[in-house]
């Protein structure tokens, strides 16, 4: 086993420096969340009812709703996604990639063991470990040619 594969398998999630959560109520509207977002700078919320995370709605779902001119004056219940992929408290930095690669997820809403949400990993999050952890791996790759076919963003 590599030193970069050890790192990635011992060390907790909790090393991917994870942002507080920001947390709605499902019944809140779609426009007060997406203002919620934008003064929170934000790019994901988690929606909760008694406090219990209910789903997840991001930046990608606000992209959708604008792009397609739809209400935003309905509850967040119905735009939100509930099938929500977690990180727990105690997965090790390998899995939270794995599942954000599988899922395509740029954020992963952390849960500690009672299933509370206590954070939210984001790709910048994991680059950020990777850079600390791996320097001379990330500041010494070489420049490489970006084909004209190839999409930015996302």
């Amino acid at each position: 086993m590599t030193e970069f594969q050890l790192h990635l398998t011992t060390e907790p999630v909790t090393r991917l420096h994870p942002d507080a959560p920001l947390k709605v109520d499902e019944s809140e509207t779609v426009a007060s969340v997406m203002r919620q977002m934008r003064d929170h700078k934000v790019g994901a919320v988690l929606v909760t009812s008694a406090n219990r995370m209910t789903g997840i709605f991001t930046e990608r779902d606000a992209l959708h709703l604008m792009a397609q001119q739809l209400e935003l004056n309905e509850p967040i219940s119905r735009r939100m996604k509930r099938s929500v992929v977690l990180a727990r408290r105690d997965d090790n930095v390998a899995t939270a990639i794995k599942k954000m690669a599988a899922g395509g997820h740029r954020r992963l809403p952390l849960v500690d063991a009672n299933g509370n949400a206590v954070g939210v990993i984001t790709a910048a999050g994991v680059l950020h470990f990777l850079a600390e952890h791996f320097p001379e791996a990330i500041y010494n790759l070489p420049p490489t040619q970006r084909s004209s076919a190839e999409r930015e963003g996302a």
